[in-house]
């Protein structure tokens, strides 16, 4: 199962008009462990990723981390140019907001984090999807809208360079009018409210880690003598899905020869 967005031009071709159903994401996330806000947040801060996934054009990675204001809460996303995302989430206060948390973003150029840009800002809004859209306003220069209609229907719509302020203004009333209405098909809608829509493509983007047992086996020669002799089971996590790897005494031997 994949992550599916719809790709149309819109407004005389003025603007992008992205819709994602984000199947897979709801799917994954709800047979997380973590609380149902937790899970909120993390599902919002994926179907961001998926959607801003379709606007990278060349080999990019791209990683968005959320910290809450007392620094109890951590989210991270990344984004790659292959059409895949992953996130993480550590949630140790329900109370804790991101509201005057931190947004960290880092951009790597060439898939790596060797050659990266990286920015920080304050977070002025718990709603994710508002403060990227803050993020994209004031670093990136370009204007983007976030239209969550339920936890796995999104739409992303962005102006193009030259689109006028009316068609802009236009488009927003019309999104804003049927997303507020949940039992409507948005796909029905778009050419009712956008006659002369032009669709594009439909994108897959796929939610999950490329990490692998192999990856870690780095901690197993950071053992120390003592450690060793422990014979005990060690136990690896993933800091971007969270999967847990296992290492009996019998492989930590094994690799260690």
């Amino acid at each position: 199962m994949k992550n599916t967005i719809d790709k149309y031009l819109i407004q005389q071709k003025q603007l992008r008009l992205y819709i994602l159903d984000g199947k897979q994401i709801y799917t994954k996330v709800q047979k997380t462990a973590l609380p149902k806000r937790a899970k909120n947040y993390l599902m919002d801060a994926l179907n961001i990723a998926a959607l801003l996934n379709t606007l990278t054009t060349t080999k990019q990675r791209t990683t968005f981390t959320f910290l809450s204001a007392n620094k109890q809460n951590k989210l991270s996303v990344e984004i790659f140019s292959d059409h895949h995302i992953t996130g993480n989430m550590t949630f140790t206060d329900d109370t804790d907001t991101f509201e005057n948390g931190r947004l960290q973003s880092i951009i790597s150029i060439d898939s790596q984090f060797g050659t990266s840009h990286t920015s920080h800002s304050l977070l002025e809004s718990d709603n994710l999807y508002r403060a990227i859209e803050i993020y994209y306003r004031r670093s990136e220069q370009l204007a983007t809208y976030f239209f969550p209609v339920s936890q796995d229907k999104v739409l992303l719509l962005q102006p193009l360079p030259f689109a006028d302020a009316h068609n802009i203004t236009e488009a927003l009333t019309k999104i804003s009018s049927i997303t507020q209405c949940q039992s409507m098909d948005i796909f029905q809608q778009i050419p009712q409210c956008f006659p002369d829509y032009q669709w594009l493509e439909q994108m897959t983007v796929s939610y999950h880690c490329t990490c692998s047992k192999e990856l870690f086996l780095g901690l197993l020669f950071a053992l120390t003598e003592e450690e060793r002799q422990k014979q005990e089971t060690l136990e690896a996590q993933c800091p971007l899905c969270g999967k847990k790897y296992f290492f009996t005494p019998t492989e930590i031997q094994h690799y260690l020869q």
